[in-house]
């Protein structure tokens, strides 16, 4: 990780960490990049600084002789979805993703759609940090440019194309997050015969994810058991992942997602293409299960970035995270919450079984994270203490669980994760981890 940069974008409290004035260089470096003109795209998430972070990368990009193309409120993989089709050089998003609305963040992306290379990062932050960078290059203004309208349909039609048998009827209660897809989700269950009941849908620029959304799962658990629904579908702020519940009132993550799409997706593809990346968080239970179906896996880091490079370097087709983010590669470079809806839809019309009767032979591992405020992470991950308890764990868990404790490429926080046969276990397990961690972290104001 950088200054600036983090393992996804540029993130921090709005108006604080992230002024206008960051997000004006920002536009600045892309709009002057190589001393050559560019047309650069732009869209945010329903955040009340988003607005003023969007105009002022607009300013920047302008300022430095290029173009830009402000699509409103949008998704984050619509952004990547663009940049696919249409001649831009960059894309940004402004989003802090699942974080709550007094956050923000700058997400770019390259002409592919790809998260944008860490030497080009590592340049952006080298501008901003001084402040006369920019006064060598001569400022010819560039246009902004209007079609917020044409590229939201644009992306619906692809979305749409997705479906299959939609003749068939479902009945759908979506989660919004009051963010991004608050919108794209209604006209979408529109078009692809879906009877939608929506909640978190009427953003106001400060509930975004507020007791909503991906990471707060409770309520739309609770809302599918009071109406008869084939499904609960639950977005985060920026659209960019996907958690669902059963009619029963199940919690489907990434991982059962995976494991649905093991059975059903991936034998539509050739065998070379049939193994899935996952990343470090992914359950014991899915990677039991895949052994059992015959179906190859390879592990990566945590984070949607280096999934979608395993799965571009493996000529791949599925990978994902635990948290929702699933990317079919042969269909978008990155996660899309709305098309990973669409692909479990696919599922369920396909097999004509209920989403619980799909589930019923995947069994997930009881799994408890724990995440600490803690200043500074890297002081306290390479700690001998710390290094000595997690071996002492994991020699006791033996093959029947795993610990993982990691610092948050986007947070001030050290996230202590430990799957075992029972919930006891785990948290016994966490609580020596915490200790120990609280232990340093003691002995270090003491020093």
């Amino acid at each position: 990780m950088g200054k600036y940069f983090g393992t996804d974008g540029i993130r921090g409290r709005a108006d604080k960490e992230l002024t206008e004035a960051l997000a004006y260089k920002v536009g600045r470096f892309l709009g002057q990049y190589r001393q050559q003109k560019h047309k650069v795209l732009v869209g945010m998430d329903t955040r009340e600084s988003s607005p003023r972070l969007v105009n002022a990368m607009m300013k920047g990009v302008t300022d430095s002789g290029s173009d830009i193309v402000n699509v409103g409120v949008i998704t984050t993989p619509a952004i990547s979805y663009f940049l696919q089709q249409h001649p831009f050089t960059f894309g940004i998003m402004v989003s802090a993703s699942h974080n709550p609305y007094y956050d923000n963040g700058i997400k770019v992306f390259n002409q592919y759609g790809e998260k944008l290379e860490s030497l080009i990062e590592e340049d952006i932050e080298k501008a901003i940090d001084q402040p006369d960078f920019f006064s060598s290059f001569p400022s010819t203004r560039g246009s902004n440019l209007e079609g917020e309208a044409t590229y939201h349909q644009e992306y619906l039609t692809f979305l749409t194309q997705k479906a299959s048998n939609i003749n068939q009827p479902l009945k759908v209660l979506f989660d919004c997050a009051h963010g991004a897809t608050f919108a794209l989700a209604q006209e979408l269950a529109t078009r692809l015969n879906i009877k939608g009941t929506f909640l978190f849908n009427t953003p106001n620029g400060i509930n975004i994810n507020d007791q909503c959304g991906a990471t707060h799962m409770d309520t739309l658990q609770k809302e599918i058991l009071k109406g008869s629904f084939d499904l609960g579908v639950s977005f985060d702020g920026d659209g960019d992942r996907m958690l669902a519940v059963t009619g029963s009132g199940r919690i489907v993550d990434g991982d059962a997602l995976m494991f649905l799409h093991s059975k059903f997706t991936l034998p539509l593809f050739p065998v070379r293409s049939r193994k899935i990346v996952l990343t470090q968080m992914s359950n014991l239970g899915l990677k039991k299960a895949l052994k059992e179906q015959g179906v190859p896996f390879l592990e990566t880091q945590v984070g949607d970035k280096y999934v979608q490079a395993a799965l571009k370097k493996e000529s791949l087709i599925l990978g994902g995270e635990q948290s929702g983010h699933l990317i079919f590669l042969n269909e978008l470079n990155t996660g899309d919450g709305l098309l990973s809806m669409i692909k479990l839809l696919n599922v369920l019309r396909t097999t004509e079984q209920s989403f619980d009767q799909l589930l019923e032979d995947f069994t997930q591992y009881p799994q408890l994270l724990k995440n600490l405020k803690i200043e500074p992470k890297k002081q306290v991950m390479e700690h001998p203490l710390l290094k000595d308890i997690i071996e002492q764990v994991e020699q006791s868990l033996a093959d029947e669980g795993r610990v993982l404790v990691r610092a948050s490429g986007t947070e001030p926080l050290i996230r202590v994760m430990v799957e075992a046969s029972t919930i006891a276990m785990c948290e016994a397990k966490v609580g020596l981890i915490v200790e120990t961690i609280e232990k340093i972290q003691t002995l270090s104001r003491g020093a």
